[in-house]
């Protein structure tokens, strides 16, 4: 029994060894400095998007298809008068379909559902530069005749040139970042080992503000807010010898 405890003893020992040397090595490689910024640029929307939709019953199709298409015309007609050009209309949705008898209560055995009437939608999408409109096309949609209005959204017609600004603000950020952390702990900053683009921990969209920026009798009251571009890089530096400090007593 003794002589396999010491066997048992000595092979614990030796597997010690390799475990030692590894963890001293991984101690040995350069030290570095990881930092991270985030850059948010706020900027007013110079676009807007819209849904308007118009939805007929009728009991025949016809009736109904015919209704519709009145309606929707007078929209489109609105749009134009108000300044939207045909480039900015797209027709995103156009239905037709029954609608069918409900089930009496209770129901009887024999009894089968038949058409009652018939269903049409139209849906026409507006996306334009011209946000200052979007008050005027609300009121003016619905006195038109559309009876579905929605999807409402201030959006950028260039996001990437409001990024590269943002980008630009957390590099900046990060490079400050890292020489503050260098200077108060004493070493020094060496070349950077790698530069990543990060995802920004939010996505970015409007921030409606409170108070009404488009308001008249012929407008429905409507505030853009701020469209706020977000963006966040990590650079990893590798760091230099500590600075020796100078004795002033010298």
């Amino acid at each position: 029994m003794r002589v396999i405890f010491i066997l048992l003893l000595t092979l614990l020992l030796c597997s010690c060894g390799p475990h030692n040397f590894k963890y001293e090595a991984a101690d040995s490689s350069p030290p570095q400095l990881v930092v991270r910024g985030e850059g948010r640029v706020e900027v007013t929307p110079d676009k807007l998007q819209l849904r308007l939709g118009v939805v007929t019953e009728a009991s025949e199709a016809d009736q109904a298809l015919t209704e519709n298409n009145q309606r929707m015309s007078a929209v489109m007609a609105m749009l134009v008068d108000i300044g939207i050009v045909a480039d900015e209309m797209a027709t995103g949705q156009f239905q037709i379909r029954p609608e069918w008898s409900l089930p009496p209560r209770p129901t009887p055995a024999n009894w089968q559902r038949h058409i009652v009437g018939y269903r049409v939608s139209n849906e026409l999408w507006i996306v334009t530069t011209r946000v200052a409109l979007a008050g005027r096309l609300l009121a003016a949609a619905q006195q038109a005749g559309a009876n579905q209005i929605g999807g409402l959204q201030f959006t950028l017609a260039d996001p990437e040139a409001h990024r590269q600004r943002a980008i630009t603000l957390a590099t900046e950020q990060a490079v400050r970042e890292a020489q503050t952390l260098a200077a108060a702990a004493g070493v020094t900053l060496g070349p950077v080992q790698s530069l990543t683009l990060d995802s920004p921990g939010g996505s970015p969209g409007p921030q409606l503000m409170a108070e009404a920026r488009f308001a008249s009798a012929d407008a429905v009251p409507v505030a853009t807010g701020k469209v706020e571009v977000r963006a966040a890089v990590s650079i990893v530096y590798r760091l230099g010898k500590e600075e020796t400090p100078i004795d002033k007593n010298e």
